[in-house]
Formats: structure tokens, sequence, C-alpha cells
């Protein structure tokens, strides 16, 4: 607002205008046109900042929009898919030993879950393979995959081609065959589970990219407005200029709407990680080992005392000095303490709870197995491996505590995997609409500028 002593603009500049010597001969720039170029170049200046911000908060929101998207629709799914190869092929190892160990013929039930196993890990393989897209690294764990498992296959239906005839040379293409799955294949898997674990970490991170520029660009962009602002103030007596204070309105708009959105983003990341991503690694590991130690356990049963160096990867080896090595059982329990540790709800808790409990159990069940093969009562042994007859064991037997915890993990997994796909979602959702808004609010910042010192400008003519 005018003061009511102020002159009008133009008999103010005329006045000026007439008080102005001439140096060196000519007549010297009048302070109207003085400050006129100047706020030519002041508007210029913060309509560009205001574009400016514009672009690099899009593009901001942008990288960290493809880095959640990739983490709910590619690293999330072929991780998945890794997790699930991983596990059917170890299925598939577990329940192949399982059926050596009955006599004759091998029961549907287990034959069913063999080649159910196969076809899992067949589809989950495709699956991979057409994710991948040019991930060089997976591709080529998942090319030695495809190029064992048929050799795989071949040695297991020749391992229980003589097992059926009695033949006791069935043993050796079994534990062929069982060592070519944890020697060369499940390698293969665990690698491209690794890299497709680097690959999610990645886009997590890229989805809560701080953004620095965005922030830099709007904080000086705020001071600029707010100096141009109180600077005209002075030098017209006027409270405040409308152009000017909508674009700084813009601005404050813009950084609060992206802060609250980018905080939101952030949560739900942090929520995919801890309630998801990071319980099924964990959770998956653990299923793992558990039926690797469920392969030692067969195999040592199998072999009938040739093969007592599997129970060593079962139970872990300690040497004369006094150094031990853990077998698959303590590394089994520890990461079943791990996905305890990192379950953050109830449902979460419980299940990792029961999956260890049943861990605890099987173990003692495995224990006493191995008791009464060393006592010579190898029937009692098999019937406790296998889950048949009625010895009257004292407590379940080991293919019962086994599958319960089998069961309890599925469970668990599913829970986790269906939290991070719900948080991975949330995340990727939580910018929708920010980038049309930003570049909205960018011009309309840009627009209240030009048109609010337009008119102060339009004041010297």
């Amino acid at each position: 607002m005018t003061t009511a002593s102020a002159q009008a603009p133009t008999q103010v500049l005329a006045a000026q205008r007439a008080a102005v010597p001439a140096v060196s001969g000519r007549p010297a720039k009048p302070p109207g046109q003085r400050t006129d170029r100047r706020l030519v170049r002041v508007r210029a200046a913060l309509a560009a900042g205001a574009l400016l911000f514009g672009a690099v908060g899009i593009i901001g929101t942008q990288v960290r929009a493809d880095g959640a998207g990739d983490a709910k629709s590619h690293s999330g799914v072929l991780i998945q898919q890794a997790e699930q190869l991983y596990h059917s092929l170890s299925d598939a190892d577990a329940t192949s030993t399982t059926i050596y160990l009955h006599v004759g013929e091998a029961p549907p039930d287990l034959l069913g879950t063999y080649n159910s196993d196969l076809q899992k890990a067949q589809a989950a393989l495709l699956a991979a393979t057409n994710e991948a897209g040019g991930d060089t690294a997976a591709k080529d764990a998942l090319g030695a995959i495809a190029a064992q498992l048929p050799q795989y296959v071949k040695l297991n239906a020749t391992a229980a081609a003589n097992n059926l005839l009695g033949y006791p040379v069935g043993f050796r293409y079994l534990t062929q065959a069982s060592s070519l799955m944890q020697g060369t294949i499940l390698p293969a898997a665990q690698k491209l589970s690794d890299t497709e674990a680097k690959n999610l970490a990645s886009a997590e991170s890229t989805a809560k990219q701080f953004p620095w520029l965005m922030i830099a660009v709007g904080v000086a962009l705020l001071i600029a407005l707010l100096v141009v602002q109180v600077r005209e103030s002075r030098r017209t007596n006027r409270t405040f200029n409308l152009g000017l204070l909508g674009a700084t309105a813009g601005l404050v708009l813009s950084l609060v709407w992206a802060g609250v959105d980018m905080t939101v983003q952030n949560s739900h990341e942090d929520d995919a990680a801890k309630r998801g991503s990071d319980q099924v690694s964990a959770l998956a590991t653990a299923r793992i080992l558990s039926l690797q130690a469920r392969t030692d356990e067969m195999l040592t049963l199998v072999g009938r005392g040739t093969a007592d160096d599997k129970e060593a990867d079962y139970a872990g080896v300690t040497a004369a000095d006094g150094t031990h090595t853990p077998g698959t059982e303590e590394l089994l329990a520890q990461e079943l303490k791990n996905a305890g540790g990192l379950a953050t709800d109830t449902p979460g808790q419980k299940l990792a709870a029961a999956a260890a409990s049943d861990e605890a159990a099987w173990h003692k069940q495995h224990q006493d197995l191995r008791a009464f093969d060393q006592q010579n009562q190898y029937e009692k042994a098999v019937d406790s491996a296998l889950g048949q007859h009625d010895f009257t064991a004292p407590a379940a037997s080991a293919a019962e505590s086994f599958t319960a915890l089998q069961s309890d993990l599925d469970q668990a997994i599913k829970h986790a995997e269906a939290s991070f796909t719900s948080e991975a979602a949330d995340g990727a959702g939580a910018l929708a609409g920010l980038e049309i808004g930003l570049g909205v609010l960018a011009l309309a910042m840009a627009g209240a500028v030009v048109r609010g010192l337009g008119r102060r400008i339009a004041e010297y003519h």
C-alpha cells in the first residue's frame, strides 16, 4: 500500500531524470531506468529459478518412483522366484534321499512331491529367466542350473532303478546326484539369490534417495524471493507484492507436499524391508538349511555306516584344538533366531517361535534316531526318519517334527512376502501425483513472479 505522501511514479521519475548530470558529454542513465533493468533481470532469474526447481523436483521424484517400482515389480519379484527355485531344488534333493530309504517302489506321495518339486523348479527357472532381462550375472547363474538339472534328474532315476532291483550301486548314484545338487546347482541358485538381494537393496536405496538438489534449489529460491520482497517493500513503501507472495506460497507448498510424500514413502520402504524382504531372506535361508539338514540325516541312514561325513555336516565338527565348525543344524537354529528377532508383528513373531520350537523338537528326535542306529536298532531309526510304524517313541518322530517345521516356515515366508508386497506397493504409490503437482506449481510460481514484478516494472514506463 502506498503512503499518502508518495508522489505518482511518473512524477518522481521525471524529477529524477531532470536532476541527473551528464558525464563525459553523455547523459547518465536515469535511476528509474537502472531500476527498471535490474527488476527485469531479477524477474528473469526468479522465474528461471522456479522452473529449475520444478524440473529438479520432477527428476528427483521420478528417480525415487523408479526405484520403488523396481523394488515392487522387478527385483522383489525376481528374488522371490530365486528363493522359490532354491527351495524347490533343495526339497527335491531331500525328498529323493527319503524315497531311497524306502524298500521297494517309491511311496506315491513322496514321488509326487519329488516330481512336483522338479516342475516348480522348472517353472521358477523359466520365470526367473524371463524376468532377468539383461542381468548378466542372473542369466549366468540360471544357465548353470538349467545345464546341470537334467544330469541330476538322470542320476536320481538311475539310483531309483538300482534301488528297486536291490542293487547297492544305487547308493553311489544317489550320492553323486546329491553332490551335484549341493556342490554345483544349489551354489548357482544361491548366487542368483545373492545377486537379486543386492539388486533389491539397490532399488530400495534409490527409492529412499534424499533429494539434496531439490532442497538446495528450493531453499535458494525461497531466500531469493524473501530478499526481493523485503527490498522492494522498502524501496516502494508497499507492504507486499502479491505476485511474489503467491510464488513464495507455491514454493512452500511444493516443499511441504514433497516432504510429506517422501517421508511416507520412506516409511513404507523401511517396512517393506523390515517386515518383508529381510524376514523372507532369513526364513528362506532357514528353510534351505532345514532341507540340507534333512538330506544329511537321510544320507547318513542310507549309507549304513559309509556316510558318517553327512552326520558331521549335520552336527558340525570340533577339531583337536577345540575349534568348532558349525553344522547345518546349528546354522538353522541361529537363522531361526535371527528371523524371530526381525519379526515386528505378532503373527510373524508367533510363526517364527513355532518354527524354532519345531526345530528343537526335530533336533531332539534326530539325536534319538542316531542313538537307535548306533545301538543296531536300524529299523527304529528308519521308522523315526520316515514317520512310519508305531515304535512307542517318547515323542513325535523326526519326520513329524521336520514336516511341522516346513509348514511353519512356509506360512512365515508367505506372511512376510505378503507384507513386502503390500508395503512395496504402498511405497510405489506414495508419490502418485507429485510429479504433476510440482510441474504445475513451478509454472504457477514462474507466472506469479512475472506478473508480480511485471506490474512493478510497468510503473517505470
